[in-house]
């Protein structure tokens, strides 16, 4: 049995240190920015799922992920000078990422009880799908770095940002426009010349 906050040898390297990673990054402010420290977080709090294998050190991932995404969205919310609209969002991000942690803890049970006895059937079931349930608080946060780097609020950033996209999404439809054969019905109506016209 490995040590106290420690994973096992058994789970390849690469993948120990691919989510190590992932994970530490979570924990970097706590840590005050000492990556040594978040990644000995990030290992603590994985181990103390048990994970013997690749599948279960994945889920356990999942499990602490989604969890520290959703206070995270939380506390997001909370700030001041954001609006309704966004507030919202933020915190049914927080529910969705919430349901896809205990989700993920469900599979983990299974996985560990087909280890415990593997005559036992495990159901398996997909992946699950929280990048639209991310995809707030992550906005959130480059929002909030623009409204920094550029010294405005964050709704001046918000607005800015909106426009941008439609800009963006106006020059995308005129591209398309603009590259697409044109119609049957445009290619047939060649004029005539003044032969075919008398």
């Amino acid at each position: 049995m490995p040590l106290p906050g420690t994973l096992p040898a058994s789970i390849p390297a690469a993948i120990r240190e691919t989510v190590l990673t992932g994970l530490a990054a979570l924990f970097l402010a706590g840590a005050g920015g000492d990556m040594a420290a978040a990644r000995h977080a990030a290992s603590c709090m994985l181990a103390a799922y048990h994970p013997e294998s690749e599948a279960e050190l994945c889920l356990a991932a999942n499990i602490v992920g989604f969890s520290f995404h959703a206070i995270e969205a939380l506390g997001q919310a909370a700030a001041p000078d954001i609006p309704l609209t966004r507030i919202l969002r933020l915190r049914g991000s927080a529910v969705s990422l919430s349901r896809e942690s205990a989700k993920a803890e469900r599979r983990l049970a299974q996985l560990r009880n087909a280890r415990q006895h593997p005559a036992a059937a495990v159901e398996t079931q997909p992946a699950p799908a929280a990048e639209q349930a991310l995809a707030p608080i992550q906005d959130n946060g480059k929002i909030a770095a623009a409204a920094k780097a550029g010294g405005v609020s964050w709704t001046r950033a918000f607005e800015d940002r909106q426009r941008d996209i439609r800009i963006a999404a106006s020059v995308k439809r005129a591209e398309a426009r603009f590259a697409a054969p044109p119609s049957p019905a445009i290619q047939g109506a060649v004029p005539r010349t003044m032969a075919e016209a008398s």
